[in-house]
């Protein structure tokens, strides 16, 4: 039960990165206008996959983290 708890952790904490990684980058275009920001800098699709994977991979630990202290 407490794996399972773990694992629950894990994965709202890397849901809950997703969402507000492209929750912002939704908001993002909508102020910018149109085209994508990707278009416009193919560097800038480099950098927020890395923020991405960053925000998911602490958000999924500190979840797991959280979930097994109960």
């Amino acid at each position: 039960m407490k794996l399972l708890r773990v694992v629950l952790g894990a994965m709202l904490g890397a849901v809950g990165a997703t969402v507000l990684a492209w929750s912002g980058l939704f908001l993002f275009g909508m102020i910018r206008g149109p085209g994508s920001l990707f278009d416009a800098n193919p560097d800038a699709a480099n950098r927020f996959f890395l923020l991405w994977l960053g925000m998911v991979l602490i958000a999924g630990i500190a979840g797991s983290v959280k979930a097994s202290r109960r």
